[in-house]
């Protein structure tokens, strides 16, 4: 048997190169240490980077909200600087420092110049419309990038919020315009405006049909024809409100209007026969009207009506429009039984809608327009009958309920962004950078 003899040389060579990979494993470990400890560095700025920019988003949301184009610029200062103060950083281990003044800058315009409030006169307040928070945090402690490098033991971080207002988001509206009130009058919450229902179904009064844009960017698109205005009543409205200033339409004769506006008051009746899908349906909470009376001599009296017992007992039992028995109003087949409980489900105040404000004069005839000239909150009172003879004469009734403008108004929807060119609608404060 031949036997190998290792040299020593050798054996020494084997023993170097064990020396080798312990050295290069070292210097591994180490720098997969190091990318471990930036990554960890790292991504407690991004949550300090996150955290500040929620803190500037909530200062700026604040401080828009109080740009009401009082005289002073107090107002949104504090409510910027108290909001974001309230919001913490650092893992949420501390509060978010808003201490001085320039942490909340205005301006007229959106690409600035942003300065304080004291850079402003009483004069200038009312053209503010946007307004700056920039939040920062200096002097964060790095665990490991100090390692590397000595000037690397801190790091700052910083965000910025710009804000502004726009129009709230409002209910739908109603292919019908109110029309101006005459010179030196105004409509008043709870005012009764009546219009006058013709052999044709037409309307004319202190209200009218009016037909919108079919793009309500583009005028010139051609206006809806009636079974379009049909398909606003039965549905949800006409919801992308053309701005101020868009002409509508008059529509002239139209048939059979009555049957898809009763379906507000969740009156199915002949062709307008509620789904079988409740969420199709989409009736009012309760067919229940305002019911109208008359004084001695027959005569209507405005405003008059069963408040109390709409309010405190039929709405609240949701009883079904019950018929010509228990209002006079004669709406032919309409359903004398309560509709289905699913319906009530997908129910909605459908009868609360804005209407356009125009000026009627200009609107008689198919041919002619008129400018929106603002919007309004109406509540629908009743049904529409069937017989223009019948116990209201032809005569139908909407109620004022405010201007769409008002946040006080019942057509409003509170806090949430609308469009910012329809001209209707509360302010609200709305982020833009």
């Amino acid at each position: 048997m031949r036997r190998v003899n290792h040299s020593g040389m050798h054996v020494a060579a084997r023993r170097g190169e064990r020396g080798i990979v312990a050295i290069i494993v070292a210097l591994t470990l180490a720098v997969l240490i190091g990318f471990a400890g930036l990554a960890l560095d790292l991504g407690k700025l991004y949550i300090a980077k996150s955290e500040l920019s929620n803190a500037a988003d909530a200062c700026a949301l604040a401080a828009a909200r109080d740009l009401t184009k009082a005289v002073s610029l107090d107002a949104p200062e504090a409510a910027g600087m108290t909001v974001g103060s309230s919001n913490r950083v650092l893992m949420q281990s501390e509060n978010v420092s808003l201490s001085t003044n320039s942490n909340v800058t205005f301006s007229k315009q959106f690409t600035g110049p942003y300065q304080t409030k004291a850079s402003y006169t009483a004069a200038d307040v009312p053209s503010i419309g946007y307004v700056r928070c920039t939040v920062t945090r200096t002097g964060i402690s790095n665990w490991f990038m100090r390692v590397v490098n000595a000037s690397l033991g801190q790091s700052a971080v910083a965000a910025t919020a710009v804000a502004s207002t726009t129009q709230a988001q409002t209910t739908c509206a109603l292919p019908v315009g109110i029309c101006t009130p005459a010179a030196g009058s105004s409509y008043k919450v709870g005012d009764w405006i009546p219009s006058k229902v013709g052999s044709d179904n037409s309307l004319t009064g202190n209200f009218m049909w009016i037909a919108y844009p079919n793009d309500p960017n583009d005028p010139s698109s051609g206006f809806q024809t009636v079974p379009d205005m049909k398909k606003l009543l039965t549905g949800s409205g006409q919801c992308s409100l053309p701005s101020l200033g868009t002409q509508v339409g008059h529509t002239g004769n139209i048939q059979s209007m009555d049957g898809a506006w009763n379906t507000r008051f969740g009156i199915y009746q002949g062709s307008y026969n509620a789904p079988p899908d409740p969420s199709a349906a989409v009736p009012d909470f309760t067919g229940y009207s305002y019911v109208p009376t008359k004084d001695a001599g027959g005569n209507l009296i405005p405003g008059s009506n069963v408040f109390p017992d709409f309010r405190d007992r039929e709405r609240e039992a949701r009883a079904p429009y019950q018929g010509k028995t228990s209002t006079n109003l004669d709406v032919q087949g309409a359903k004398n039984g309560a509709q289905p409980s699913s319906y009530y489900a997908n129910g909605s105040d459908r009868r609360l809608a804005l209407v356009p404000v125009v000026d009627c004069s200009a609107l008689q005839s198919a041919s002619q327009k008129s400018a929106i000239q603002s919007w309004a909150c109406v509540l629908m009172l009743h049904p529409m009958e069937k017989n223009i003879n019948g116990y209201l004469s032809g005569t139908i009734y909407v109620e004022y309920r405010g201007d769409g403008s008002d946040p006080t108004t019942p057509c409003a929807t509170q806090g949430i962004p609308g469009s910012t060119t329809a001209g209707i609608g509360p302010m609200v404060p709305v982020l833009v950078q």
